[in-house]
């Protein structure tokens, strides 16, 4: 489960893996550990408040000051990339290094609207060039090709597009946002690990890395990221089997320079020797962190059963070992015959994203990109095209299951189909008209009477999900996976044969006519109503679209609509011809399950995954062809969630109003000893959706008694309500549910016409359930059980995370515990944990959130809803709250830990420095880690090769700061991680204070721009004042009294707060050390243990009693009309 406890503006180091701001944990699995910490992040600025040093920062940028990079002489080297992606890294939807930036950064506020600092003297010029383009589709302006049709996008998107080629080829989607708080641009090259030489696995991704290591125009390998991280950017890249795309995000202002130095990335990488022989251990490190991470191992094995001669059976992260393939230097010769080959203008694919007009972001793009070289090379998927990459596994003429061991307590059976191109057409019907949508919505439905409901209530599963699991140019893998039980488990064939028996059912019966009708006006009400997206976000989806083929008509809106095959052809006829697709003869089967260890004789060559084939015997193949009716399967029923009524319930601000609009704080419109409720309508985003948050705070006195009971009747909840809801899912109406340790967390988000009703409907049944039946009890404490179980195999870095928080964190679970308590729940507990829910002798408090398409009707019978459930009123006092411990001043507290996993190779050190209580604290911790963050960064990863996870981060906890420094390593073990990190921050505080006024304005205006950021989403302004209600805090203008203080930061502040709070010797630093060793270092364990304690330092061998016996910070509340 992962826990939510930093959501901070931390800065990451922006290679290598992006951590969620979850605290990099995957904590004890009782549930989703929400931390109430007063944090608060991207605020509505003030204009009145914040225009006069805004624009003062911002006049100081833009006065041409030259560009620099804050790299001080660490070393003689600089940082380089990791891959992140599908199937190189965690690619986490948080998007941990995006650094939000605000409408204010080369704006002024005027009377509420924006005037320009700075004219753009090029944008009428654009604009009236765009008037003249003649009416053909493609409209040559000299040698260059702009699509001069219509690109359809959203009603509600108020961007501009504009696609074009360049001469050279290079195929380009601009995007323009006057409103834009971020600027960004993704390239995508149409090469990847499928075009890796069959001697140098992993070439493509090595390659990837080494792009980011020095250009001619741009010698130093750090220039790039310390440029952006200078203008509150980052960069990255990944490497999947066809493509490797690079990206960055940046302030706006600092676009067209960011485009220079990107561009040449494609133009003239070094590939220096130097940098080549020490990337090779990045991409060793690497590989090693991948080793026990069920995702590539079992994405690898599948790979193994691919057709010989095909391309998927590459390994694409490689190792030492397959880019040395024998020889004895790192294959510098073959990198560049690698790029020269497959880096080609005419594969690439360029999306920029930005406020400054078409016309401008056009002039840029030609002057950078035109240059890139066309060699004329060929689009290398075609190679394979009508090849089956993964044709039947048979022996002996069998048809074989694949029984597969994961390293976590992973169940699971999945059926896979490879659905062929045979032709270009046909792959672009395929990416158009979508007709997968339909048949993964039929065989994924977990409805009533659907396949899942079915083989539920047989006590064979717990979940499904059906899709596209891979899809490239030439075939896509159409699955059906199922989570099994351990039931499930030897009843393989008879859950195979219920699901070919539904797809007979469907082949019969057809597909209606409203589940055609609903896939598309869901999809169609999905586009009109969109969020808008984040700069980053749209760059990396566009060029994704370009290199799947969509048209320039349709990139703005083919991924959401499904499209009419045309032709002559009709949509049902083209999903029947897939349907006809899935037999049993053409499908591969895989089941996962530690228990298959003891069958397991062969081994996976890179991951060493055991697995073992089992025939499918005549008997059973006959069966799964001519399947037993199915009389309890139903296909959808017509969906009763289906909103109908998109109108807004509240009158837009003028445009010159929205800032102001945005700066309103919720109002509190109840103030009960029940319930605290805050109401927001929305007069800004315009969309016919809205939110409802509803936390209810569980008494202290019952925190340890309910931990795992509240975690069982949770699971057997949703279990039931799933099934019961999932028509609402598909419509747009998601709530979520989870246990924390301080409450139970609701939120229900969608669209406002039939959202108050499925409010009630939901509040109903949670007050009406009784508890689980036997069977739900039953598959509840499995998934706990799976969970805890896999507790063991996370990554180090987690670990060490986990026992930090025992340290400093109370109440915080252990694993132990919960382990404990799970052997000895019963279904009687679960049942008075949920009884609390429908009593009126039970105590909770809540806080309760509306915002969005509501108005005071909806308000008024949202909070009868609330009524549902009668609790009585708990006191304050007696609320479970989680608390910070002072950690002792002048001395490290020192925990050092063995890794609970015995094949894991990797080490992890977790350095955390705390203030003391002071907002300022915050601000200044923040500022000092996006100076960290770089130099950190190149000397740890990429000059010394310590580990390829490292990470500097801000985060806070009420009014304390907390400086985060990791690194994970196969290398090093922690003590000698730890020499690393203290000799790095004594040369840190070296280049601090010889570091340019004129460099520490440059990171200034960066954290100010992050911290007004406007809010872009309806969901991005909810988050921000419910942090604020449910850390008690109601500190509405936040936003502006930090970016405030930023502006009086000097260097002097900062080499204070570093000589109390980090440098070594103070007598007020208070530092945790949390370190991890790999299983096998007992010896490294005790040196480090021995020389802590020489140090003068506390080795803690117990980190809960430890932290029970420390005194904690008080909390600090504050009433919601403090600061109004």
């Amino acid at each position: 489960f992962y826990h939510t406890e930093l959501q901070s503006r931390s800065t990451f180091a922006n290679h290598g893996p992006q951590m969620s701001r979850a605290d990099m944990k995957i904590g004890p699995c009782n549930a989703v550990f929400l931390r109430r910490f007063p944090i608060c992040r991207k605020k509505a600025p003030r204009p009145a408040l914040v225009f006069l040093f805004v624009a003062f920062l911002a006049l100081l940028k833009w006065r041409g000051q030259p560009s620099f990079s804050f790299r001080p002489s660490l070393s003689s080297s600089g940082a380089g990339p990791a891959s992140r992606g599908k199937h190189f890294d965690e690619r986490e939807q948080g998007k941990a290094h995006l650094q939000a930036l605000a409408n204010c950064s080369r704006r002024s506020w005027v009377g509420g609207g924006l005037s320009a600092l700075s004219f753009d003297p090029s944008r009428a010029e654009a604009e009236e060039l765009g008037a003249r383009r003649p009416a053909a589709d493609v409209a040559a302006l000299g040698t260059l090709q702009v699509f001069a049709g219509n690109i359809r996008k959203s009603p509600s998107d108020a961007r501009s597009y504009r696609y074009l080629t360049l001469a050279n080829g290079l195929r380009v989607l601009l995007i323009s946002d006057e409103n834009a708080t971020t600027s960004a641009a993704a390239l995508s090259v149409h090469g990847g690990f499928y075009s890796d030489p069959e001697n140098l696995p992993g070439l493509a991704h090595f390659c990837e890395h080494m792009l980011f290591l020095g250009t001619e125009e741009y010698p130093e390998e750090n220039s790039f990221r310390a440029f952006l991280s200078a203008n509150g950017g980052g960069l990255n890249a990944f490497t999947t089997e066809q493509d490797t795309t690079f990206y960055f995000d940046v302030s706006p202002s600092a676009l067209q320079d960011a485009m220079k130095r990107f561009s040449s990335f494609f133009k003239s990488p070094l590939f220096t020797a130097s940098a080549t022989g020490r990337e090779l251990e990045a991409i060793e490190s690497e590989d090693a962190k991948n080793r026990q991470n069920d995702a590539f191992r079992l994405n690898q094995l599948t790979k193994n059963f691919a057709a010989e001669g095909h391309p998927q059976r590459h390994f694409g992260t490689g190792n030492r070992e397959t880019l040395l393939s024998g020889g004895s230097a790192a294959p510098r010769d073959e990198l560049l015959e690698f790029f020269a080959k497959h880096y080609d203008a005419g594969l690439m694919a360029l999306c920029v994203t930005g406020r400054e007009s078409l016309g401008t972001l056009q002039a840029c793009a030609v002057e950078t990109f035109s240059d890139i070289a066309n060699r004329g090379a060929e689009n290398p998927s075609l190679a394979w095209r009508g090849m089956n990459p993964f044709p039947p596994l048979t022996r002996n003429g069998d048809l074989q299951l694949i029984k597969a061991v994961p390293v976590t307590e992973k169940r699971s059976l999945t059926v896979s189909w490879p659905i062929l191109f045979e032709s270009e057409e046909a792959r672009i019907l395929w990416v158009e008209s979508k007709p997968y949508i339909y048949v993964a919505y039929v065989l994924g439905h977990e409805g009533p009477g659907s396949v899942y409901s079915i083989l539920k209530r047989r006590g064979m599963i717990d979940g499904v999900l059906a899709g596209i699991s891979r899809d490239d140019d030439n075939f896509a893998m159409l699955r059906v996976s199922f989570g099994l039980t351990t039931e499930g488990l030897g009843h393989l064939d008879e859950i195979v044969e219920t699901l070919y028996a539904a797809i007979q059912s469907i082949r019969q019966k057809g597909i209606p006519d409203y589940i055609f009708e609903e896939c598309r006006d869901m999809r169609e009400v999905r586009w009109r109503f969109q969020s808008k997206e984040p700069s980053l976000d749209i760059a990396l989806a566009m060029v994704e679209l370009i290199q799947r083929g969509y048209g320039p008509d349709s990139l703005a809106s083919g991924r959401f609509l499904l499209a009419d095959p045309g032709e002559g052809r009709s949509i049902r006829a083209v999903v029947d011809a897939l349907i006809a697709q899935l037999t049993p003869q053409r499908s591969q089967y895989t089941a996962l399950s530690p228990t298959f260890a003891q069958e397991a004789r062969s081994k996976e060559r890179w991951y060493g995954t055991q697995y073992s084939l089992a025939s499918v015997t005549q008997d059973m193949l006959q069966r799964w062809l001519r399947p037993r009716e199915l009389p309890e399967y139903k296909l959808p029923t017509r969906n009763p969630f289906i909103p109908k009524d998109f109108s807004l319930k509240n009158r837009l601000a003028p445009a010159e109003d929205l800032l102001e609009a945005l700066a309103v704080p919720p109002v509190l419109v109840q103030d009960g000893p029940r319930v605290r409720t805050f109401f927001k309508p929305d007069r800004v985003f315009g969309r016919p959706k809205a939110t409802v948050r509803l936390f209810l705070w569980l008494p202290s006195a019952t925190v340890n008694d309910d931990a795992v009971p509240s975690r069982l009747w949770l699971l057997s909840l949703t279990d039931r309500l799933t099934e019961q809801f999932y028509d609402a899912s598909f419509a747009g109406l998601i709530f979520d549910i989870a246990n924390t340790v301080e409450g139970l967390s609701l939120e229900f988000v969608g669209y406002s016409d039939k959202l108050v009703s499925f409010v009630e409907a939901v509040l109903q049944r949670i007050r009406d359930f009784k508890g689980p039946t036997e069977s739900e009890f039953g598959r509840a404490m499995d998934v706990v059980w799976r969970e805890q179980s896999s507790f063991d195999k996370q990554q180090p870095f987690t670990y060490a995370a986990y026992m930090a928080r025992l340290t400093f964190l109370a109440p915080e679970y252990s694993i132990d515990f919960l382990r404990a308590q799970a052997k000895q729940v019963t279904v009687e507990q679960v049942v008075n944990f949920g009884n609390k829910f429908g009593s009126s002798r039970q105590q909770f408090y809540a806080q309760a959130l509306l915002h969005g398409n509501f108005d005071k009707g909806d308000l008024a019978q949202v909070q009868r809803a609330f009524d549902i459930m009668p609790f009585g009123p708990l006191p304050r006092e007696q609320l479970t709250r989680v608390r910070l411990a002072q950690l002792p001043a002048g001395r490290d507290s020192v925990v050092v830990a063995e890794g609970p996993n015995a094949d894991e190779v990797n080490h992890a050190l977790w350095v955390n420095f705390f203030s003391e209580p002071d907002p300022k604290a915050n601000v200044l911790c923040e500022l000092l880690c996006s100076l960290i963050q770089d130099p950190f960064f190149t000397d740890i990863r990429t000059d010394k090769q310590l580990g390829y996870i490292v990470l500097s981060q801000a985060d806070r906890f009420g009014l304390v700061a907390r400086l985060g420094l990791l690194v994970q390593s196969s290398v090093k073990t922690p003590d000698l991680l730890l020499e690393a990190v203290d000799d790095f921050l004594g040369r840190f505080r070296s280049m601090l204070v010889s570091m340019p006024r004129e460099q520490l304005s440059s990171y200034k205006i960066a954290l100010v721009e992050r911290i007004v950021k406007t809010d872009e989403r309806l969901d991005e302004e909810s988050n921000r004042w419910w942090q604020e209600i449910a850390l008690f805090q109601y500190s509405w203008r936040r936003r502006d009294e930090e970016a405030r203080f930023v502006t009086s930061i000097d260097k002097d502040a900062l080499l204070a707060y570093f000589d109390r709070f980090i440098g070594q010797g103070s007598g007020e630093r208070r530092r945790l050390v949390a370190a991890v060793f790999a299983q096998g270092n007992s010896a490294a364990m005790a040196r480090m243990n021995s020389q802590s304690e020489a140090r003068g330092a506390i080795v803690v061998s117990d980190p809960q009693k430890y932290c029970s016996e420390l005194p904690k910070w008080p909390l600090v509340d504050r009433s919601p009309n403090d600061s109004l």
